[in-house]
């Protein structure tokens, strides 16, 4: 049986907002999965934010410490809560994906832990030192 083709990205709008039926996104969806391709395959869960394929992307991107991925997923409408942004955000810590970690951080608004990181980040996207507070003038 001859494996189907990446869709395009008009074939992906199609497949996203035409008339296709579920089972057919979530066959796409398993095929671009397995060709590597996991963030066009989540695309076809938007609005279905409860389907196991985002609960099984989100446990792959806790442990891969894709922030990422577990960002888009969460932006798609399925419930990340604040354990699993803390469990992917030390995971992109542990291989050196600080950007992942950071991102992270960010949705969990944890500024402590983003100064923490700060020196692995670009300089741009480092936090400013807070401001010394001044002593009024006698």
């Amino acid at each position: 049986m001859p494996r189907s083709k990446i869709p395009t990205a008009l074939q992906m709008r199609e497949l996203k907002y035409g008339d296709t039926s579920e089972a057919d996104r979530d066959r796409m969806a398993q095929e671009l999965r397995a060709a590597g391709r996991r963030a066009e395959a989540i695309l076809l869960f938007e609005g279905r934010g409860d389907h196991a394929f985002l609960r099984e992307e989100a446990d792959w991107a806790v442990s891969e410490g894709n922030g990422f991925h577990l960002v888009s997923i969460l932006r798609l409408g399925r419930e990340v809560p604040e354990e699993e942004l803390r469990a992917c955000a030390r995971a992109a810590e542990t291989r050196g994906r600080w950007m992942d970690a950071r991102l992270c951080y960010l949705e969990l608004d944890d500024e402590g832990a983003i100064r923490a990181i700060a020196e692995h980040l670009p300089a741009a996207l480092q936090p400013e030192a807070p401001e010394e507070p001044t002593e009024p003038e006698a």
